[in-house]
């Protein structure tokens, strides 16, 4: 297989060429400014930043830790929901069990809805989901609450903060030899670090000032967010009276689950939070869909999901919480070089695929517990420069393998109901046999890696982005045929058994998804083919009764 041209890119550029950045202070100006000595210095406070602390702090209590915070109070952040790796994290590794439960809300799984033929009935709406309640831990986050926790952990632990603060200026030269100039309280500090991390989060304050950061063009994606409240749930009472036959049809609370409505080119997130408010976004392809039209950010996206019947049910009378409502405009990107002597990138600052199955914090645990591991490492007088080296490798080839993997064209299907069931059997089996089980046996050397790396992790990933190839053609094959989304309607995709992180639980998913693929693919063998080696630019279809 060939190399894109973005590995191309980072593997010509090896870790030793590094550009030194910075300006020139005179002597005069140096003698004026405080001079600070640390052995790390965090580039940000939130999750990344923070555990990173937490994480070094427990490894080597001795460590000088500075985290360096711009804001005086985290921002209402986008709610977020976690997978089964991060709940893992957050719970095995953090020991936050106790925290979650009382502050967050416990996610029961994964729920996609359907609809089509102008349909405005919720209970017709096509569901893939579970029966039952899940059987891993994972949560319902507000990540101001959280991230505020998880920093005066490690300040309590022993990292010192500066907050507010700002990076002005930086030079990288190497393990003990990284200078910055720090603003605080408006004075500018020169300070003095052995390891600079970057946390910064889709500032990826290193990345960019470093030529390093790039888009991923590849996957064109958008999304528009905003908390809502009065939000109805899809287990009242009102709803039970009304569908009877829909409130029967599942054994688990759907109200607690990440709800999604899908259609063609989108999908949007519900997301409940411990404070009563909802979270609610909408991601697309700019490609394949473009939001409905309105005098704000706000309303185009309360409009677009009161154009869903579930959607409508739950949003009818909700009112969105003030001055709360954000855009973000190519939400793939990566950086090609994610670390370097005496520098690393963490979190969402190294890069971001797709927040469709809930995995960005996934990438944040791995990418700390490994940046963690090397600068201990680093710390007690041994040779790191292969371990570096191997962060950078390691994360390149995990993110573009889990991208083709999972993501690559899957907007062309998302809305079709009966090809999103396959993928999910196949999708939630792989990743269940692979980084979920991985990590929940053996957590403390499973996290210091990247998944999807190494022969096994490409075997998958192969296998993966082939399975995931054919579906997103056959969506587009059956666009352009008008019979997509012919199973939105009156179907539930419920899975009784549950999914466990062990090779003959996972492989019996994926032997079901294979073989509900197979079906798919024999149903496909006389739909009109497509172009070869591209899928159609189909044009836009902004409403659900298309599908």
């Amino acid at each position: 297989m060939e190399e894109s041209n973005d590995i191309a890119l980072f593997r010509s550029n090896p870790l030793h060429k590094l550009p030194q950045v910075g300006k020139v202070h005179t002597k005069a100006t140096q003698q004026a400014m405080n001079n600070y000595h640390y052995d790390v210095v965090i580039l940000g406070g939130a999750f990344s930043g923070a555990t990173t602390g937490i994480l070094l702090k427990r490894e080597q209590p001795d460590l000088r830790i500075l985290i360096v915070e711009k804001s005086s109070r985290f921002d209402r952040k986008v709610g977020e929901s976690t997978s089964e790796v991060a709940g893992c994290f957050l719970t095995r590794s953090l020991g936050l069990e106790s925290y979650l439960s009382r502050e967050h809300i416990t996610k029961h799984g994964l729920r996609m809805w359907f609809n089509g033929d102008n349909n405005q009935c919720p209970s017709r709406c096509s569901e893939i989901g579970t029966y039952y309640q899940v059987r891993l831990p994972t949560y319902q986050l507000d990540r101001s609450k959280l991230d505020a926790h998880l920093l005066q952990t490690a300040v309590e632990m022993g990292c010192e903060l500066w907050r507010p603060a700002s990076v002005r200026d930086f030079t990288l030269a190497g393990i003990g030899n990284n200078q910055l100039t720090l603003k605080r309280d408006g004075i500018e500090h020169q300070v003095h670090s052995k390891w600079v991390v970057d946390a910064s989060g889709k500032a990826a304050h290193l990345a960019r000032k470093l030529g390093h950061l790039r888009k991923l063009d590849s996957h064109k994606t958008n999304a528009i967010w905003a908390r809502f409240k009065n939000v109805s749930d899809l287990d009242n009472s009102d709803l039970k009276e009304r569908f009877p036959e829909f409130a029967d049809a599942v054994r688990c609370p759907r109200s607690q689950a990440t709800n999604h409505l899908m259609g063609h080119g989108w999908w949007s997130w519900i997301i409940p939070l411990q404070n009563g408010e909802v979270s609610a976004g909408l991601t697309y392809d700019s490609e394949l869909f473009t939001p409905p039209e309105g005098t704000s950010l706000t309303q185009r996206l309360h409009k677009h999901l009161l154009s869903h019947p579930i959607g409508k049910e739950m949003f009818a009378d909700a009112l969105p919480v003030e001055k709360d409502t954000h855009s973000y405009s190519n939400l793939a990107y990566y950086s090609t070089k994610p670390a370097d002597s005496g520098w690393i990138c963490v979190g969402d600052a190294a890069g971001f695929i797709d927040p469709l199955y809930s995995q960005g914090l996934d990438y944040c645990a791995h990418s700390v517990s490994f940046a963690a591991k090397i600068i201990a490492k680093s710390h007690t007088g041994q040779c790191v420069e292969a371990d570096v080296a191997d962060y950078a490798e390691q994360f390149v080839t995990s993110y573009f393998r889990w991208h083709r993997a999972l993501y690559q064209n899957k907007y062309h299907y998302l809305g079709d109901a009966e090809l999103m069931n396959a993928a999910f059997w196949l999708d939630i089996g792989t990743y269940f046999i692979g980084p979920v089980r991985l990590v929940h046996d053996d957590p403390a050397n499973e996290f210091p890696r990247f998944p999807y790396y190494g022969f096994p992790g490409k075997i998958f990933s192969n296998f993966m982005r082939f399975y995931n190839k054919r579906l997103a053609n056959i969506g587009a094959r059956r666009y352009a045929a008008g019979k997509y989304g012919k199973s939105n309607l009156d179907q539930r995709y419920l899975i009784y058994e549950g999914f466990a992180p062990c090779k003959t639980a996972a492989s019996k998913v994926i032997v079901k998804g294979i073989f509900k693929w197979l079906r798919i693919e024999l149903k496909s063998l006389f739909l009109p083919s497509l172009p070869k080696k591209q899928l159609l630019p189909l044009p836009h279809r902004n409403q659900l009764s298309d599908n």
